[in-house]
């Protein structure tokens, strides 16, 4: 699952990872790490409402109005969603247990596009009854769910349709293919079809239909996929048209997918903005349709917020090569294992590059446990009781943390808008996590 290759630091440049990645002070993740100890994540607040303003500006030549839309399965975190909320975006949701997160940490639920997964009748009724009435469907068999539900609560829902345009989608994760799990072909000749579903919306009373819905993918570097999608879903909009006459476009929502650094140098949301929007403009005039554009993120919004802290308990030299021992493991970084993602690393306070080579490995007993290292790392001056920061780890980090190795999960830090840190999330206590784990269970 790691890439187990071994990085030579001693001509490697130090790069930092873009203007909008946060900066704390060497004393503040000190002093934080002997408040707290280590390892601890810690989220900067104004990151978060930074990334909301780039992505409004990427797009701010839309003649519409434009949403952002946040994508809570990157970061559930209550006090992430809260920053979120407050700066009145979207949340892409598809399960209840997110919509009470957020409808908790302060979110509407008019401010809530449902897209499920499962689709199942039940949690449709959940969702309508807390107040959700915008839904996306990408099933025959869930929009017969859909009107159900809705019909049992007298609920006049706004539908969409999640389409799959099946363009090809040069990214990391791959959203849009032939036959995939998400969305509806355009024209199939079956229910399992955009057109044979949107037919049935526009005939169902209780489901005002609102507009179309696809994902390409994460980390998409190319905005060529983009224009394609656009391009066929044009085409399917005018060509339904004549078939089933007229109908609105009140939202178009194109997913995700813009890129996170991660250490190198990306597109950013201008630079996607500025080569598909002209396309959305001219898809306005072709409809006849001003449609709310919304473009989703998780992964952008969140992931160069937050770094993950950690401390050097360790260090050997074995030939050439000298390891760094922290008291992390893939435990807190599992979509690191997942996905290979090459975080930027640093020792804090840095020092001059090693003439080794090296390796940074975390505490578990497992031979994978071997973290990639990106080019633009910094692992000079590494020795115990030094502190080796993770950054750009808030998207999927702490939604993934497991207990391997009965490792209870780190606490998360903010850093507020007015500077000040607090508690984000406690500590899983070991003694819980005994007791969570089946401890009370067993028999006196």
């Amino acid at each position: 699952m790691f890439n187990k290759k071994l990085v030579d630091t001693r001509t490697q440049p130090v790069a930092r990872t873009g203007d909008a990645a946060p900066r704390f002070s060497d004393s503040d993740l000190y002093s934080l790490a002997e408040k707290h100890g280590t390892p601890y994540f810690l989220v900067d607040e104004a990151t978060l409402r930074k990334k909301v303003s780039e992505m409004e500006q990427g797009f701010s030549e839309y003649k519409g109005v434009f949403r952002v839309a946040y994508s809570v399965k990157a970061n559930f975190n209550p006090s992430v969603i809260k920053a979120f909320a407050s700066e009145g975006i979207l949340f892409d949701l598809t399960a209840p247990s997110e919509l009470t997160f957020v409808l908790k940490s302060g979110g509407s639920a008019e401010n809530v596009m449902y897209t499920s997964i499962t689709e199942t009748a039940s949690e449709y009724e959940q969702v309508l009854k807390a107040g959700v009435r915008k839904v996306v469907v990408a099933s025959y068999n869930g929009l017969v769910n859909l009107a159900e539900a809705a019909a049992r609560a007298n609920i006049k829902v706004k539908t969409m349709i999640r389409v799959n345009p099946e363009v090809h989608v040069h990214a990391e994760l791959r959203g849009s293919m032939g036959h995939g799990k998400f969305g509806l072909q355009f024209n199939g000749g079956s229910p399992d079809s955009a057109l044979y579903v949107l037919k049935k919306i526009l005939g169902t009373p209780l489901l005002g239909f609102e507009g179309f819905h696809f994902h390409l993918g994460s980390q998409i570097e190319d905005p060529a996929c983009y224009a394609e999608a656009i391009e066929k879903l044009e085409a399917f909009i005018l060509g339904a048209r004549r078939q089933l006459g007229d109908f609105r476009v009140s939202t178009l929502d194109i997913g995700g997918g813009l890129p996170v650094p991660y250490g190198r140098k990306v597109p950013t949301p201008k630079d996607l903005g500025t080569k598909i929007v002209g396309q959305l403009n001219s898809l306005v005039e072709s409809i006849g349709d001003r449609f709310t554009l919304v473009a989703e993120s998780g992964r952008f919004l969140t992931a160069e917020s937050t770094v993950l802290v950690t401390r050097v308990v360790n260090v050997k030299s074995f030939g050439d090569t000298k390891y760094i021992y922290v008291d992390a493991g893939y435990n807190v970084l599992l979509d690191s294992a997942l996905l290979r993602h090459e975080y930027p690393v640093e020792v804090v306070p840095g020092g001059r590059p090693s003439p080794q080579k090296i390796a940074l490995v975390g505490r578990l007993c497992d031979p994978l446990d071997v973290f990639p290292i990106s080019s633009r790392s910094k692992l000079g001056g590494a020795s115990v009781g030094k502190l080796v920061v993770f950054r750009e780890v808030g998207a999927y980090s702490l939604v993934m943390n497991m207990p391997f190795h009965s490792q209870p999960r780190p606490p998360v830090l903010m850093r507020n808008g007015q500077g000040s840190y607090f508690v984000a999330r406690k500590a899983h206590d070991v003694e819980k996590l005994y007791a969570d784990e089946g401890g009370d269970c067993l028999p006196s």
